[in-house]
C-alpha cells in the first residue's frame, strides 16, 4: 500500500488490523491520518432506568440493519436481577416490531462469509458454556438470503469469540453487575470502543460515566443516535480509531490549514528586535507580552 508525501489526510474506515497497516504506510510517507475502526461499544442500562424502555431503544438498535452498524451496542451491562426481564421484553419487541423476520422490515447479513462468521460465534460462545437465547424460536428464517435472527447470549467470559471481537451483527451478549465500578473498570480494562452507551436518569451517574469512560462518541439514553448529529465530531480513540469527521470538524481534518504571514514596508522587526539589545527591545519584548496576556 503506497501513500504518496504530503497528501492531504487519509481516510480509513475498517477494522484494527487494517487500520494499523494504513497507518504504517502513512509514517512511511508522513502523511495524516483519520482512522474509524469499529470496535466493542458497549451499554450500560442502570437500576433507576425502566427496563421495558432500556429493551425498546436497545433493541431498535441491535436489529438496525441486522446490526451491521459500526457504533451499534455491541454487549450489554445489566444489573443482576434484571436479565431475564430484559429478555422478556426483548422476544416480545421482535415479535411486535418482525413478525416476519424474512419480509423487507429486517435485512440480510451482508455477504456469506459475514453469516457464516456469525453462526460460528454463536457456536464458540454454546461450545464455551454460554445460554443462547434465540428472540425469534417460533420463525424459521431462509438461510439462503442470509437472514439470521437476533439473539441474546447469558453467561458470556472474554475467552469466547463474541467478547474478543467486534460482533457486527444482531447478537447481543449480557453482562449482569453489581455496582457502577465494576462496569467502568471493566471497560476501561479492554480496547477504547467507538461509542458507550449509559441508559440511566440519574445526572451524576451519567456525567459519571461520560467522564471515566474513555470512548469516542456517548450516547445518554439511546444508542446509535449520535451518529446522525452531524454538527458532533464523530471519530474513536486508540484501537476504535483517531481523528474526527462530520460537520466542522470534517472539513478542518480534510483540509490543510496553511497559514500566511505578509510584512508591511517597514518592519518592526528589523527596526527593533535587531541586536545589540537595549531598553528598546526589552520594552517591546514586554508589550508583546503583556498582549498575549
Amino acid at each position: 500500500m503506497g501513500i504518496p508525501q504530503g497528501l492531504s489526510p487519509v481516510f480509513r474506515t475498517g477494522s484494527s488490523g487494517v487500520g494499523r497497516a494504513v497507518m504504517a504506510s502513512a509514517a512511511a510517507n508522513l502523511c495524516p491520518v483519520t482512522l474509524e475502526l469499529g470496535g466493542k461499544a458497549p451499554a450500560v442500562v442502570a437500576p433507576d432506568f425502566p427496563l421495558a424502555t432500556a429493551a425498546e431503544r436497545i433493541l431498535w438498535a441491535k436489529c438496525m440493519n441486522a446490526g451491521q452498524v459500526c457504533v451499534n451496542v455491541d454487549y450489554l451491562f445489566l444489573p443482576e436481577a434484571s436479565t431475564d426481564v430484559f429478555v422478556a421484553h426483548a422476544k416480545r419487541l421482535v415479535a411486535e416490531r418482525y413478525p416476519d423476520l424474512n419480509g423487507p422490515d429486517y435485512t440480510t447479513i451482508i455477504d456469506q462469509p459475514a453469516f457464516d462468521r456469525l453462526v460460528a460465534t454463536l457456536a464458540d460462545a454454546q461450545a464455551r458454556g454460554a445460554t443462547v437465547i434465540n428472540l425469534a424460536p417460533d420463525q424459521q428464517l431462509d438461510a439462503r438470503r442470509r437472514k439470521f435472527a437476533p439473539h441474546i447470549v447469558l453467561g458470556v467470559s472474554d475467552e469466547m469469540t463474541i467478547m474478543k471481537e467486534e460482533i457486527f451483527g444482531p447478537i447481543l451478549p449480557v453482562k449482569p453487575y453489581r455496582e457502577a465500578d465494576e462496569v467502568i473498570a471493566y471497560v476501561n480494562a479492554h480496547d477504547r470502543p467507538l461509542a458507550f452507551y449509559p441508559f440511566t436518569n440519574d445526572k451524576r451517574l451519567a456525567e459519571r460515566y461520560i467522564t471515566e469512560v474513555l470512548s469516542g462518541s456517548v450516547g445518554v439514553n439511546e444508542a446509535i443516535v449520535q451518529v446522525g448529529q452531524h454538527d458532533l465530531p464523530f471519530g474513536g480513540v486508540g484501537a476504535s480509531g483517531m481523528g474526527h469527521y462530520h460537520g466542522y470538524e470534517g472539513f478542518l481534518t480534510f483540509s490543510k490549514l496553511r497559514p500566511v504571514f505578509r510584512q508591511a514596508r517597514i518592519s518592526s522587526i528589523q527596526a527593533v528586535l535587531q541586536p545589540p539589545y537595549g531598553k528598546l527591545a526589552k520594552f517591546a519584548l514586554d508589550w508583546m507580552f503583556r498582549l498575549r496576556g
